[in-house]
């Protein structure tokens, strides 16, 4: 996601073309049908690390486009900045102003953006446990302790199941919030600042 974003918002051009249509391919691609299939394609005798490393690369493979797209953008901004057009004229190569000045620029930024997907990314393998395409019962994950709170019987007599319900609604609140306080504070142009 770094790289294609990097390069397509850097050089511009045809090279921005072929990979945003790449991106907008990738972004195109229905996730549901596709986890369906894939719930399909796993065979039943992978063990639980195999199955979730396999969640986690299909996951991580239909996610980048987003942070490729925010990353391309702000490349876009900075590329035309005065102190990029200041390295470029005293001869500074593209890789040098890459990783030297605009890296640099955004890597706050890139930090909180990975902060506040990961709470979509435990909701997404969640979901996928939940409804019974990711993980398998003997293993804990909050997808399979949740499976266990849709039976009458449980809902009657076990309360004590809804705790993963309540750890869920927190994990994903607790990092949205601090994804979004990383935001503010990583805005130099935020109102909220004296």
């Amino acid at each position: 996601a770094l790289v294609i974003g990097g390069v397509s918002g850097y050089y511009g051009g045809w090279i921005d073309s072929v990979l945003q249509m790449l991106t907008d391919a990738v972004r195109t691609i229905p996730a549901i049908p596709l986890f369906m299939a894939i719930a399909a394609f796993i065979p039943q005798e992978w063990t639980a690390e195999m199955r979730f490393f396999f969640i986690s690369l299909i996951l991580g493979l239909i996610g980048w486009p987003t942070l490729a797209r925010r990353v391309r953008t702000h490349l876009l901004t900075e590329r035309n900045q005065e102190y990029v057009l200041a390295a470029q004229l005293c001869g500074a190569s593209s890789s040098h102003v890459i990783r030297r000045h605009l890296l640099p620029s955004f890597t706050s930024y890139i930090i909180v953006d990975l902060v506040i997907s990961f709470p979509y990314m435990v909701l997404s393998e969640t979901a996928l446990s939940f409804i019974g395409l990711g993980l398998k019962d003997p293993v804990n994950s909050l997808g399979v302790m949740l499976q266990n709170v849709t039976s009458a019987d449980v809902l009657l007599n076990y309360q004590w199941y809804f705790i993963p319900v309540i750890f869920f609604i927190t994990l994903v609140m607790a990092f949205v919030f601090v994804g979004d306080g990383l935001r503010d504070a990583a805005d130099p142009y935020s109102d909220n600042k004296k």
